[in-house]
């Protein structure tokens, strides 16, 4: 694919996408460009398309089950790309990430009961507590001499002994700092939660946007004596900007967890059937999508390497965090003298770009702000010169 393709506009507004046209409803302002929301304004890959039109000119949409062969397409993908051999039978289809979450949460832990979250964080795990009425356990993330965020594992073992919690929830990649752990700090994480008995929920929604240097290590992928009870929620969505057509699916070593989730999912009223129009997406994508991913991270890195250019030169009080996975960048407005970066956020608003604020994503991201780069390069430069006249 020729990666230039990137380059061209896409023409969203009108079409009911929240991305381009919630702006007047969640901000009080009429066209905004948009950096807020993960999804990419790129076409979805040919294949996809493709496949989905063949299925649109069939003419029926009925009820639909997920074939065979979209599992075995999934089960090559994470083996191609991952090295991680998935057992179809560990398999457990599921409405969306987020739901998966929900549904764990309310089945296996009880109201006023801690579950840990590493905030900054994508801020739906803790919605996800809170609105069920758990109690919200944050053991935040930290970041070393040279501005890279680590976990804190002292931190967390300090935080399971206070709180009694038993459940985690995991974002790996890590979705707003975009940090892709290395196999050891896994397995240190592994190691404490296996010690207190946690249960880790593994959203790796960003597995296969990771950039040339860092590898993404499946948290299942671990050898399995290391590991605590675990299950791992995965989605080809985000990876081929496919999220308005979604399929997804838990991945649940322990027989008895795993026949215990898909009961709770099915008295929730969910049926295990997606649309026939996601499964044909999510299949041709896995099958075929390898090489348009692979120009889309080309694409990504000339952008993280484009905005970081411009901003050194013109803001080097700005600090970007290393943008290892995801396509999201993690302004740090801190040293510029913002700790609260609302009044930043409210500015560039007036300027006509919409970031988001980094306090959504817990107390820990105050002073920040996360900036969606997966846009035409003429696109990001709008973004860029809004953010050199706020803050210069």
């Amino acid at each position: 694919m020729n990666i230039r393709e990137f380059d061209i506009p896409a023409q969203r507004q009108g079409t009911g996408c929240m991305k381009w046209d919630w702006d007047q409803k969640r901000t009080g302002r009429d066209g905004l460009t948009p950096f807020w929301v993960a999804d990419m304004d790129f076409l979805a890959p040919p294949v996809v398309r493709q496949a989905l039109q063949k299925r649109m000119d069939h003419g029926i949409y009925g009820y639909s089950f997920c074939p065979d062969s979209m599992m075995e397409s999934l089960i090559s993908w994470f083996s191609r790309r991952h090295h991680w051999e998935i057992p179809s039978q560990s398999i457990v289809e599921i409405p969306g990430i987020v739901p998966g979450i929900y549904s764990f949460i309310r089945e296996f832990t009880q109201p006023g009961e801690a579950v840990v979250i590493q905030e900054p964080v994508y801020y739906p795990f803790r919605q996800a507590l809170e609105r069920n009425h758990r109690t919200v356990a944050v053991n935040n993330l930290v970041q070393n001499e040279d501005g890279q965020w680590e976990m804190d594992l002292e931190g967390l073992e300090s935080t399971l002994q206070e709180t009694g919690a038993k459940v985690m929830i995991f974002c790996s990649p890590h979705n707003p700092v975009g940090r892709v752990w290395k196999k050891s700090e896994l397995m240190a994480l592994a190691k404490v939660c296996k010690h207190y008995d946690v249960t880790v929920i593994s959203d790796e929604i960003h597995a296969d946007l990771v950039h040339k240097g860092p590898t993404h290590v499946p948290w299942l992928s671990l050898p399995e004596e290391s590991l605590p009870p675990s299950l791992a929620l995965l989605a080809p969505t985000k990876t081929f900007n496919i999220p308005g057509i979604p399929t997804a699916f838990a991945v649940i070593p322990r027989s008895e967890v795993r026949t215990r989730y898909a009961q709770a999912l099915r008295a929730s009223g969910y049926s295990g059937e997606a649309s026939p129009l996601a499964y044909v997406a999510a299949e041709s994508a896995y099958n075929q999508g390898e090489p348009w991913l692979e120009a889309l991270l080309d694409y990504l890195a000339q952008n993280d390497a484009y905005l970081r250019e411009r901003l050194h030169k013109a803001l080097p009080q700005i600090s970007l965090s290393p943008l290892e996975g995801t396509y999201l960048e993690w302004l740090n407005l801190g040293e510029a003298g913002w700790k609260d970066e609302k009044p930043v956020w409210e500015k560039l608003l007036d300027a006509g770009v919409w970031l988001s604020p980094g306090s959504d994503f817990g107390a820990a991201g105050a002073g920040h702000l996360r900036m969606n780069i997966a846009c035409p390069k003429s696109q990001l430069e709008v973004g860029i010169e809004a953010l050199i006249s706020v803050l210069s």
